[in-house]
């Protein structure tokens, strides 16, 4: 049977204070569905959670259906699935569904939203010595070109359940000039946009974390520039985050990250393309070979003993597939460069 995190969230916070022990019990069963639940303990030393899923196409289904089946984001599966028709799969095709995440940053207190995979990380802090860190990472729709979300460190200002929408002047203007009336209220429920759980940030235009009664486009630059998640997602978020919780930005392409002494390159498509497809893809060229080259170099510098297979570096570059590759390995000197 599968258990959802937020069920859980305010009796396991009491518990904390009663019974450590039964405390990780509870979380070692409401983790054993991590495709449903997406809530990854963080090990020491290391960057990368999850796996990746391979799965054949049984009966008809969207791209977005199988999405919304494994909790991952449309472009996701478009990316990682380059030979794949854009909308429908054929009938007993191999698909991979790309679970495995690099985080954006070893260690936060926190969100951090990164807009190049279109992905939310929530690290969740131990409360105790005996408590592993945990992170819960959720895809997001973010905002369209014209309506771009910001960059930079902020928090959460306030919480709010079934939010009322009041449509900004310039989207009035936008469907309007579509032949659209658009209410200056939108009361809460089935047709309100925002969905039943709204968490406010602490930046200029009114930008939220919100969930959606449009559940297809999470994992799509389709909105205003908010950020949207699914509606059982943004809920887990939440009961578990208080005001004040920070909130952090980023545009992260590329992505470094160790695991058991290998090291990991994840890498999303250099471009603000809104048109989707599983064609999107960096060009290696003379004058942006540093994009893949810089952040390997910075990370051998500190950690001099990994031995990097640069072809393996390009071809993560060039691929773009969104989904962590091998590129390198700790004390390497007795193995063959192209046995990883």
């Amino acid at each position: 049977m599968k258990l959802f995190y937020s069920q859980y969230a305010y009796y396991l916070r009491s518990l904390r204070k009663q019974n450590s022990f039964l405390l990780i019990s509870l979380f070692v069963i409401l983790s054993c569905d991590a495709s449903a639940l997406e809530i990854y303990d963080l090990e020491r030393g290391s960057t990368v959670v999850g796996e990746i899923k391979n799965i054949t196409i049984n009966y008809s289904e969207s791209v977005p259906d199988i999405a919304n089946r494994f909790k991952t984001g449309y472009q996701d599966l478009l990316v990682a699935n380059p030979n794949s028709h854009n909308w429908m799969p054929e009938i007993n095709s191999k698909y991979v569904i790309p679970l495995m995440y690099i985080l954006p940053q070893k260690n936060y207190n926190g969100i951090i939203l990164n807009l190049a995979e279109l992905r939310l990380y929530y690290y969740m802090p131990p409360t105790d010595l005996y408590e592993t860190a945990k992170v819960l990472t959720y895809p997001v729709g973010i905002g369209r070109l014209d309506w771009k979300t910001p960059l930079g460190e902020t928090f959460i200002r306030y919480k709010v359940k079934n939010p009322d929408w009041y449509p900004p002047k310039s989207i009035i203007t936008e469907h309007e000039e579509n032949g659209e009336i658009l209410p200056r209220i939108v009361k809460s429920g089935p047709n309100n946009p925002l969905g039943i759980y709204a968490l406010k940030l602490n930046v200029p235009g009114g930008y939220l974390l919100h969930g959606t009664n449009k559940k297809y486009g999470i994992g799509m630059k389709v909105s205003h520039g908010c950020i949207r998640l699914r509606n059982e997602d943004i809920k887990t978020i939440f009961h578990n985050v208080s005001i004040g919780t920070k909130v952090k930005i980023v545009d992260l392409p590329i992505k470094l990250g160790t695991y058991k002494n290998f090291l990991y390159m994840e890498v999303h498509a250099f471009n603000n393309q809104e048109i989707y497809s599983n064609n999107q893809k960096n060009f290696l060229t003379t004058n942006n070979i540093y994009k893949p080259v810089t952040p390997v170099m910075e990370f051998i510098e500190d950690n001099p003993n990994y031995k990097i297979n640069w072809g393996n570096v390009f071809k993560a570059y060039k691929e773009s597939r969104g989904v962590p590759v091998i590129i390198g390995k700790k004390n390497f000197t007795n193995l063959n460069k192209n046995t990883f």
